[in-house]
């Protein structure tokens, strides 16, 4: 059976105060009875003492249990339910009480050999007569003669407390648990609703709705901080809806284009017979179009894979940028060459970074390519190497048109190509920075730009430097 949250929340919470309330009975139990049995004992030996100095003050006279005269003394109450006995250590008894009539009190041989020790020996009989009882064996010597005083007292009225005391304390245990399992419901229903209420309302909110909020409860406690805490993830899952739905729009835009594209170019050729030479003009338009259909298809691969964690390698470096910055501009100089655009190295010491040489690679490499795109024919790209502190900064300038301020926000988001772009006809689908930020950042690096409208933009990457070029810069 499947017991709800709040109902086990009640049942533990019955439990513990119950064993809380059944140790605390036990030891109050235990903490009564020795108590009461102190008082017997105190009382059973204040007796015997009395006694012994009755003895001691007349010496010579023979051994007797002093008790009250009739008549001549008050009434002797500490002695009425006491039976007293002397006895020698032999166990056989000297004098005894009027109250023990023909019975007498036992002393065991191991009693006996303690009181001839000078021990206060405290024993407790179950079976004498009809009654428990408290004996306290106190040694006596008379002259040479050893002896030993016994007092025994009725434990029935003593035992008779204990077990009122006990009733006593089950009824208020079962009372007190009882109240605290009513209030522990309460409290627990009272405590939990406000968490119903967020279930209730988060139920309602989904794809249709995810900007609705719930509702905060005004105070700064753990309900408060719950719900910021969901209201932060379905922020969190608005944006990535919104995300996912505009780069399902976009990717759908980008690839049908090319699609209605080859579809007229093919519909158009097919209407009437042509000549040979207007076939391959057609053919060569759709491997164009194909071919960028292939590109967009690589590049949304790499950001799908990027998203479920393929895009990050398990060996994170050490990789030396510098060498890997030139093969990069080697492999771009005929691109630069024909755009007539200078390209310059400016590089320090070498730099190791804590990447992967396949990210940094694919990242520097899309920022260059994209230099080269808009930089314009007889610019200029300039690539700087340094270090920040505990990062590696890779800098790639260009002397471009550069980007207004609406557009700077904008760089890194999928399939964003700008105004100038795609008035000018420049080839590209808009995904090379995004891919470069995500593999950026799953290095643990960042990537920013900053541009003036007119004179260029600047693109900087930043990786974390390795432990040992950590260690030198510090």
């Amino acid at each position: 059976m499947h017991l709800s949250f709040k109902t086990r929340l009640s049942l533990w919470h019955t439990v513990s105060i119950a064993l809380i309330l059944a140790v605390a009975a036990f030891v109050s139990d235990w903490t009564l009875a020795r108590l009461v049995r102190g008082q017997v004992d105190s009382a059973l030996l204040g007796l015997a003492e009395r006694e012994i100095a009755a003895i001691e003050q007349a010496p010579d006279e023979p051994l007797r249990i002093h008790e009250a005269p009739p008549r001549t003394a008050r009434p002797a109450f500490d002695r009425l339910d006491k039976f007293v006995q002397i006895t020698s250590l032999d166990g056989s008894p000297v004098a005894r009480s009027t109250t023990l009539g023909t019975a007498r009190l036992p002393l065991t041989p191991g009693t006996s050999e303690r009181v001839r020790r000078g021990e206060i020996v405290y024993e407790t009989v179950e079976d004498f007569g009809d009654e428990p009882i408290r004996i306290a064996s106190v040694p006596l010597s008379v002259g040479s003669a050893r002896y030993a005083i016994q007092v025994a007292g009725s434990l029935d009225d003593a035992r008779a407390v204990v077990r009122a005391a006990r009733w006593l304390v089950l009824g208020i245990a079962l009372a007190i648990l009882t109240a605290v399992a009513a209030t522990g419901s309460l409290l627990t229903r009272r405590a939990l609703r406000p968490i119903d209420h967020i279930v209730t309302r988060a139920r309602r909110i989904g794809e249709s709705n995810l900007s609705e909020r719930l509702p905060h409860p005004g105070a700064p406690d753990e309900i408060g901080r719950l719900v910021e805490t969901l209201n932060d993830m379905l922020n969190r899952i608005e944006r990535g809806f919104e995300v996912q739905r505009h780069f399902t729009a976009d990717a759908s835009h980008e690839l049908m284009s090319p699609l209605s594209r080859m579809r007229a170019e093919l519909e158009i050729t097919l209407r009437r017979p042509r000549a040979t030479t207007e076939y391959e003009e057609a053919l060569r338009s759709c491997l164009e179009e194909v071919e960028r259909l292939s590109s967009l298809t690589e590049e949304l691969l790499s950001l799908a894979r990027l998203e479920i964690g393929e895009g990050r390698e398990t060996s994170a470096g050490p990789t030396l940028l510098l060498p890997l910055v030139e093969q990069l501009l080697r492999r771009l100089e005929d691109q630069a060459r024909r755009q007539h655009i200078t390209v310059v190295l400016e590089a320090g010491p070498p730099v190791e970074v804590k990447a992967s040489a396949g990210a940094v690679s694919v990242a520097i490499a899309n920022v260059l390519e994209n230099a080269l795109k808009f930089c314009g024919p007889g610019g200029r790209v300039t690539v700087t190497l340094s270090r920040e502190g505990a990062d590696a900064v890779v800098a790639v300038a260009d002397t471009g048109p550069g980007l207004s301020a609406d557009e700077l926000p904008l760089v890194f988001e999928r399939f964003h190509r700008g105004n100038m772009p795609r008035s000018t006809g420049t080839p590209g689908v808009g995904l090379g920075l995004a891919i470069c930020r995500a593999f950026v950042e799953r290095q643990g690096g960042r990537v920013s730009v900053t541009s003036t409208p007119g004179q260029g933009t600047t693109f900087v990457l930043r990786f974390p430097l390795s432990s040992e070029a950590a260690h030198i810069v510090a």
